[in-house]
């Protein structure tokens, strides 16, 4: 008896269009074992979910699409067998603000399916576990990231993909400083005989990420050593303002056009407590790529809120509005801009 053909609950797509929704939780990914592979692999999913419908947690995608996604012509069954396996084996430790003494593991997968239809196809569906979805949907309390899926497919250096993640999610600070030792954990390249001297953990890693990042990559940014004497004590990063986004490029299947609407409506809804200061709207860009960084836990949480994050904004802005007003009467303020940034970053700390 023929088998059925499978339908797929939905597929990968144009990653030129898609976009990944990373809950700040998950940027602690980086001590995982995960590979760079398996980091592509959970990307994919992670732009393919729609964060606001935790019913649909399945994603089936055909395996050609996942040879694209890891740059292979051509992958057999042992093969993903074995990259399967390893996903789904993997326990994560993930921070929880709730912890005050210990630890949380998690996995992040709990179904793996891959099978071949009628008609030769082979399409693998991957299911998140029930514990993981508090990472994965509904996550504007938890703060997150967004960046285009095409940023990360192409990749072929872990060193580079932990760092792209590390940027994007200091992107709103512009210009910082982080000591090398702590840079050399992100990376996880610590214990690496060539991370030891400066010179060679600047030629092998430093300055490869940087080329491969600037090559394939919308995330442009020069580095330079911080040094105490001779010794180089801290790594200063100075990352480049990214283009505007083109809400025509952004993927039909992922937003319908009232879900686009509405955003538009909501980052309208978070400025007007602001609009009086006359900001330009690549401040008002920056404004907002900082404020949904910021956890739920910090905004105001009173009853006028209704438990919508979006006015939850709102009300926040307008206390910080307020309390610059009350301070401009106090001592004239040079740049508003500048002072409601410092105070969001703050909260985004």
């Amino acid at each position: 008896m023929a088998r059925k053909k499978i339908e797929p609950i939905t597929s990968l797509g144009n990653e030129d269009k898609l976009t990944v929704q990373k809950s700040l939780p998950l940027f602690a990914l980086w001590r995982s074992e995960l590979t760079l592979a398996e980091f592509k692999i959970l990307d994919t999913y992670l732009s393919r979910i729609d964060s606001h419908k935790p019913n649909k947690r399945a994603v089936m995608f055909e395996k050609g699409e996942l040879e694209k996604i890891l740059g292979l012509k051509k992958i057999n069954n042992q093969d993903l067998r074995t990259r399967l396996k390893h996903l789904m084996g993997n326990v994560i430790e993930i921070p929880d603000e709730s912890i005050k003494k210990g630890f949380k593991l998690v996995t992040l997968f709990e179904e793996a399916t891959a099978e071949q239809d009628d008609y030769g196809l082979w399409q693998v569906k991957l299911e998140c576990t029930q514990r993981a979805m508090k990472y994965f949907f509904n996550i504007d309390n938890l703060g997150y990231l967004r960046y285009k899926l095409r940023c990360i497919t192409s990749l072929t250096s872990r060193y580079t993909y932990i760092m792209f993640i590390y940027l994007e999610a200091n992107r709103y600070r512009k210009s910082w400083s982080v000591p090398l030792d702590e840079l050399k954990q992100i990376l996880d390249c610590d214990k690496e005989e060539y991370a030891q001297e400066f010179k060679y953990f600047n030629r092998d890693v430093l300055k490869k990420v940087q080329k491969e990042m600037h090559d394939k990559t919308e995330c442009k940014y020069s580095y330079k050593p911080v040094k105490k004497g001779r010794t180089v004590m801290a790594i200063q990063f100075d990352i480049e303002t990214l283009p505007k986004v083109n809400f025509e490029d952004l993927d039909e299947n992922q937003m319908t056009l009232e879900e686009l609407q509405e955003t538009i409506k909501e980052k309208e809804l978070w400025q007007e407590p602001i609009e009086n200061f006359n900001f330009s709207q690549e401040q008002y860009d920056e404004l907002f790529s900082v404020l949904i960084t910021i956890p739920e836990t910090k905004l105001p949480q009173s009853p006028a809120c209704y438990g919508s994050v979006e006015i939850m904004r709102y009300h926040y802005l307008d206390q910080k509005a307020k309390e610059i007003l009350r301070r401009d009467k106090q001592k004239p303020i040079r740049s508003k801009f500048a002072y409601l940034l410092k105070l969001i970053k703050q909260d985004a700390e």
